[in-house]
């Protein structure tokens, strides 16, 4: 048994090596042995009831075209020298289309996700006056990464998603509520975002408050090795009030410059205008990557 893998942090590494291997027109140093070291974590985590996402779909044909081999260091060192570094990166080329293809996917899934999460945040704040919204960023220290795997991420969401659903504790006045689930960034591992919608009426406006005990809740189903970054503090509060983009706190139906940053910073869950990519290249088969609540008919509060 090799040392403990950290998956997500693999899979990344997979897919930039395939990303070098598409670009570069000669072997490079170290290729044989890094393409060996993937290789072999990549069978210590392969699992066929998972989707795997894009390049990554490579290292499943490798897996299964090398299994009848010694899975031993030496021995794949040896079979992958022997193929050669341009017919393994015939074979990539040859299917890299339709792998790209899922990124093509990704991208129309998105768009799709923001204009059903944009027509829910405009059904709420049709339905209430005021709200409070409250944004927190969910994950794992960074000392636990290696222990976490992508069902586990999908078991600590479910727990929270049935919390909030049940309306518990401190969801008690709840409008609604979206999640994306994501891979890399600055966590460098799997991590939630989380918009959580409150009747104000019913809630007082310390909206820093309820986004830490979201995140010790959080800490709490993941029997501490969670963490949390709320959205609400001071030096992001202030940044985002003098670019006049807060879309956090408290929001009036009124003031539509308040209702369009909202419907922007909640956009944010489903990746709109990031930087880096930080979709999950790898997930249990079926599970969505973003969700959300369902409205319930109400009288619109005045």
């Amino acid at each position: 048994m090799r040392d403990k893998i950290n998956q997500a942090q693999l899979i990344l590494d997979i897919e930039n090596f395939l990303k070098r291997l598409k670009r570069r027109r000669k072997v490079w140093n170290e290729f044989y042995e890094q393409c060996t070291d993937l290789v072999l974590d990549f069978a210590e985590i392969y699992d066929p009831d998972y989707e795997y996402i894009g390049y990554v779909k490579f290292f499943i044909f490798l897996y299964y075209d090398l299994k009848s081999i010694d899975f031993g260091f030496e021995s794949l060192q040896i079979e992958l020298t022997r193929i050669g570094y341009r017919d393994i990166k015939s074979w990539f080329m040859d299917m890299v289309e339709c792998f790209e293809k899922d990124y093509e996917n990704i991208e129309i899934q998105k768009n799709e996700n923001q204009n059903e999460l944009e027509e829910y945040c405009e059904s709420i704040i049709n339905k209430c006056s005021r709200i409070l919204v409250v944004r927190v960023d969910l994950g794992y220290l960074q000392e636990y990464q290696n222990r976490i795997t992508v069902d586990d991420l999908y078991f600590d969401l479910d727990k929270l998603v049935n919390r909030i659903q049940n309306k518990d504790g401190i969801f008690k006045h709840v409008l609604g509520y979206a999640w994306g689930l994501e891979q890399g960034g600055k966590s460098k591992g799997y991590h939630c975002h989380l918009g959580v919608i409150y009747d104000n009426a019913y809630r007082h406006s310390n909206v820093r408050h309820w986004g830490d005990e979201i995140i010790k809740l959080w800490k709490e189903i993941t029997s501490d090795y969670g963490q949390g970054y709320n959205c609400y503090n001071r030096e992001r509060v202030a940044e985002l009030r003098n670019q006049g983009r807060l879309g956090i706190g408290v929001i009036h139906r009124s003031n539509r410059s308040e209702v369009n940053n909202f419907i922007e910073a909640m956009s944010y869950i489903v990746e709109h205008d990031k930087r880096t990519a930080q979709y999950l290249r790898i997930k249990p088969t079926s599970r969505r990557t973003f969700g959300k609540g369902q409205l319930r008919d109400q009288r619109s509060r005045r």
